[in-house]
């Protein structure tokens, strides 16, 4: 993995969001993280694990999002980008907020993956980093970031966790081989069953029973041979026969064929005749009758369009005379339509008069009493302006006496802000009592168990380190028995010749004897089970106590900080009474001004009344003059209306030409509106009747003309028609005497007669090729028959003959077709029995050789020795760096237990713990591992760089020793090693190339400060 961007926003000390770009570090190879104790150095780190896999060491999921958060902000934000395996680029992000009604509540925390793909994030369904890194939590701390009190921690590791941990980190889980083994096993035994059962059912084939059938088909095919011939004999003569006797069916056919085709002779040659009559007289006279019947019914049509026209055209000359003597008295009344037409006019003018008589009345009775009422308002004007007068003295008087309302609100603010400081004072001393009360039950919890706050951590961890020791050697004592049980059982199985499942060979001259070790492996599991209940609760008292400390500091802040604000309480409110300054009142009591203040808001609510009423007096006043000012305009635009009907009234009097106005005067003016309607309905009554009545007569004339150029049209074609009727009988008479015909009604009679000519002709044609050719095959077949010389009596005997060879020969065929699928399926048996007794023997094999391995990887044996193998290679890579550290002093060695140990060179040699190492050498040592181990997982992550950190001081090094180690981190950048240490020793800054600083200010949290 390598860091490229992180950014920060509260989380623990770190206030506002704070950012670090990594990749400038990054660059330099080796870089530095500098503050001083509690300014927020180890909480980047925190950040970065906290973004991958979504736990700390710190903390544990105990309410551990509202602990994470900063106190005084409302959401905790986490953005880390960094390159992962395949050197893709990949952003891992973390985020939750605090409820807003809840202080103590704070939301789920939502955590994201995107992958970048061309600069933009494509999210991934997983946030599991484990995926990403290949590798755990636990062993990300190990590897990759190493946090502060853990760098030691692999060097300490006892030897059944670091192989876990061997395992984990360099995938040793494809050695353990033992339950693939047994998978395999298990398959094969299953298969071996199967196949066993397959061959038993398979037993009866063999090479023997397959000869056997063999002979038999060839037996069996002479036979078939034999009935073969004897078949196509019969066969033949058979067919022979039957040739012969379908001959005769032939001829007996042919004849009776021949017979009923001389009967229709006859018959044929009377058609033939009939034909050819027909035809000669359709020839002679068919054109010329239908050309007759053709002229007479023409002459037919135009006779009786010639009748049709001639009524037609007296009935007109009827309804000509009597249009013309409707026309005589309608056209007097038409000509009097002038006179009608003014005197309609001149009624509408009168009914006009009449109407604007009636609202010109109307308008002067609005007139008179409009001038009534504007004289009431008037007189209403001149009320409302005395009022007026009246309030206004009223208001003078009011406000001579009024009270100051900035004094009266300046007195009142500072009585109400004395009584919100001893409110506050009150609620601020209660507060704090139960605070303090929280704060001393805490402390009595703590006594209750034997532990102080201060001292409770060490103790709890004391005891839990322990219980573990005590549990991991009682672990190794019970893997070691175990080991020695599973060696009893080899040792118990091995057989003088076999080969030995573990080693390989046949000869076991010392064989191992053990002893029965089941009641120790009973006793230790029991002191492992109650050893792991201890530890369980010790751990879930730290978590209690873990819990109470967090409380206990929350609430030491608390209370600090409410004594803080009664102090500053007190000093703002003896200030406040310095400020009282009127003589007329007490500081500590408020009833005198009260009282003053009820006589102000007196003066105050009356003279407002005054105000109020006056406002409302004059807006009515004002109401007033704009409504005599709308009723003057009024009154003026009705006389304006009564003038302008007076003139309309005396122009339609001048428009009246030939009536009198004062004839109609006693009328109502609907009746005169009838007089007009009707006298309009009238008018055009006449006009229209003269118009049809004119129309009419023109019509007629038209139509006169039209029908008697038709009816002499008519006259003359009815004559021309007669004419070629003549004509065209005498041509038919001649016809008649030329033909010998005696007369046209036998002529009609012969043509009536309906032939189809073609299909009759074609009956004729076909009869006579027909009889011609059955006459042909007669001669043929009877000239065939005397040829044959056979006996056609012998055809049933033959073919029952024929009958019995077939079904003999078709017996033999089904009895050889069942003794090929006799045979074929016995050969694909017997192959099938052959493979699986061939399958059944690798498969033995097979299981032989399974279960020798199964013995061999029983355990974690097998993984426990690669395990090792690692574990040795690692030693060497770190002895590298170890051996120059301590100039070659020391050395890094594993013992028979998996357990580290140091080779003392000064000593002769001589091997001891790892814990005998001064602090400065464990930190070596540790070191060098957690370099080695770093370089050894290089190729899990598939990066082309791999980063480093560290969260541990140096202050337990020597000046030379320190030259060596950063020597030996800068050396690291030349194999593409990147190495982040984290510190709070200032003096390691100069050494460092590039760097940032963790500053923590009091308001603004912690703050990254770049040096580059």
């Amino acid at each position: 993995m390598l860091p490229l961007y992180l950014s920060i926003e509260g989380l623990y000390s770190y206030q506002s969001k704070q950012e670090i770009d990594f990749t400038a570090l990054t660059a330099a190879g080796l870089f530095g993280i500098f503050g001083k104790v509690g300014s927020g150095k180890s909480t980047i780190l925190e950040a970065i694990t906290f973004a991958l896999f979504a736990n700390t060491n710190r903390l544990n999921s105990n309410n551990r999002a509202y602990n994470m958060m900063n106190l005084n902000s409302n959401q905790l934000r986490i953005e880390f980008h960094f390159i992962g395996k395949e050197n893709k680029k990949y952003a891992f992000e973390a985020s939750w907020r605090r409820n807003s009604k809840q202080f103590e509540k704070v939301t789920t925390p939502v955590r994201k993956a995107y992958v970048f793909e061309s600069d933009e994030k494509i999210p991934l369904e997983s946030t599991d980093a484990e995926t990403i890194l290949g590798i755990s939590y636990k062993n990300f701390n190990r590897t990759v970031i190493v946090p502060q009190g853990q760098f030691k921690e692999f060097l300490e590791l006892k030897g059944a966790e670091r192989s876990g941990m061997m395992k984990e980190l360099f995938n040793l889980d494809h050695y353990d081989l033992f339950y693939k083994v047994a998978s395999l096993s298990k398959e094969t035994e299953l298969k071996l069953q199967n196949i066993s059962g397959a061959v038993q059912t398979l037993e009866d084939y063999t090479e023997e029973s397959i000869a056997e059938l063999l002979l038999q088909l060839e037996n069996e095919q002479l036979k078939l041979q034999e009935v073969t011939n004897t078949h196509q004999q019969l066969d033949q003569q058979h067919q022979k026969l039957l040739e012969v006797q379908q001959i005769h069916k032939e001829i007996a056919i042919q004849k009776q064929a021949f017979t009923q085709l001389s009967a229709e002779q006859g018959t044929i040659e009377n058609l033939k005749k009939q034909i050819l009559l027909f035809q000669k007289v359709d020839r002679i006279f068919k054109h010329a009758l239908d050309n007759l019947a053709d002229l007479q019914t023409e002459e037919f049509q135009l006779t009786q369009d010639f009748a049709r026209t001639k009524h037609q055209l007296n009935a007109v000359h009827t309804a000509l005379l009597t249009a013309n003597s409707a026309y005589k008295i309608v056209e007097q009344d038409f000509n009097q339509l002038d006179n009608k037409r003014i005197a309609v006019e001149d009624m509408r003018n009168i009914v006009h008069i009449l109407k604007l008589q009636v609202d010109i009345k109307k308008e002067a009775e609005r007139l008179a009493n409009g001038q009534i009422v504007l004289q009431g308002v008037d007189q209403q004007i001149l009320n409302k302006q005395t009022l007026v007068q009246e309030k206004q003295q009223e208001i003078t008087n009011l406000k001579a006496s009024r009270v100051a309302s900035s004094l009266l609100m300046t007195i009142n603010d500072w009585y109400s802000k004395q009584e919100q400081y001893i409110k506050t004072q009150h609620d601020l001393e209660a507060d704090l009592k139960i605070k303090q009360k929280d704060y001393q039950d805490i402390i009595l919890q703590f006594e209750k168990e034997s532990l102080t706050p201060t001292s409770w951590r060490e103790k709890l961890t004391q005891d839990e380190k322990s219980a573990s020791i005590l549990l991991e050697r009682i672990q190794s004592d019970e893997n070691k028995i175990q080991v020695k049980q599973q060696l009893a059982n080899f040792s118990h199985a091995l057989t003088a010749g076999e080969a030995c499942p573990l080693c390989g060979s046949e000869h076991h001259p010392h064989i191992m004897q053990t002893e029965d070790v089941s009641e120790q492996l009973v006793k230790l599991k029991s002191e492992k089970t109650h050893l792991q209940e201890t530890i369980l609760q010790i751990q879930q008292r730290q978590q209690r106590f873990i819990q109470l400390d967090a409380n206990l500091i929350t609430l030491q802040r608390d209370i600090d900080k409410s004594v803080e604000k009664l102090n500053t309480l007190t000093i703002e409110f003896n200030h406040h009474l310095t400020q009282f300054t009127w003589t007329n009142f007490q500081h500590n009591d408020r009833t005198s001004f009260d009282q003053w203040k009820l006589q102000a808001e007196s003066i105050e609510q009356a003279c407002t009344l005054a105000e109020s009423t006056l406002a409302a007096i004059q807006k009515e006043l004002d109401d007033l003059k704009i409504k005599k000012e709308k009723y003057s305009n009024g009154l003026n635009s009705i006389a304006l209306t009564k003038s302008t009907l007076e003139g309309r009234s005396s122009i339609h009097e001048q428009l009246i030409k030939r009536l009198k106005l004062s004839e109609f005067e006693q009328f109502e003016i609907s009746e005169i509106e009838i007089l007009i309607t009707q006298s309009l309905q009238s008018i055009d009554h006449i006009e229209q009747e003269y118009s049809r009545l004119l129309n009419e007569i023109n019509q007629f004339n038209i139509s006169i003309a039209s029908l008697s150029t038709t009816s002499n049209t008519l006259e003359t074609q009815l004559k021309n028609k007669q004419s070629k009727i003549t004509l065209q009988q005498k041509l038919l008479e001649e016809l008649l005497q030329q033909h010998d015909f005696v007369s046209l009604d036998a002529v009609k009679e012969i043509l009536k007669q309906q032939y189809d000519l073609e299909k009759e002709e074609l009956r004729i044609k076909r009869f006579e090729e027909h009889f011609a050719i059955v006459k042909a095959n007669l001669v043929q077949l009877e000239q065939k028959i005397n040829q044959e010389a056979v006996d056609i009596s012998q055809i049933t005997k033959i073919s029952q003959d024929l009958q019995l060879a077939k079904e003999a020969k078709e017996m033999l065929i089904g009895q050889l077709q069942s003794l090929k699928d006799q045979i074929l399926i016995s050969k694909k048996r017997y192959a099938e029995k052959v493979e699986l007794q061939i399958a059944f023997d690798k498969l033995a094999l097979r299981n032989k050789n399974l279960s020798i391995l199964s013995n061999l990887f029983k355990g974690n044996g097998f993984v426990d020795y690669i395990s090792t193998q690692y574990l040795e290679d690692l030693c060497h890579i770190a002895n590298h760096r170890f051996e120059r550290l301590t100039r070659g002093h020391l050395k890094l060695i594993i013992n028979s237990e998996n357990d580290f140990e140091v080779m003392d060179h000064l000593n002769g040699g001589k091997s001891r713990s790892v814990r005998t190492l001064s602090g400065g050498q464990f930190f070596q040592a540790s070191l060098c591992l957690a370099l080695a181990l770093a370089e050894s997982t290089r190729s899990l992550n598939q990066n082309e760089k791999n980063f480093f950190f560290i969260d541990e001081g140096f202050g337990t090094q020597d000046t030379e020793s320190v030259n060596l180690i950063f020597e030996t981190l800068n050396a690291l950048h030349k194999e593409n090693r990147i190495v982040g240490i984290i510190s709070h020793v200032d003096e390691l800054q100069e050494r460092i190339p590039v760097s940032v600083k963790i500053v923590k200010d009091e308001d603004l949290g912690s703050l990254i400060l770049h040096d580059f």
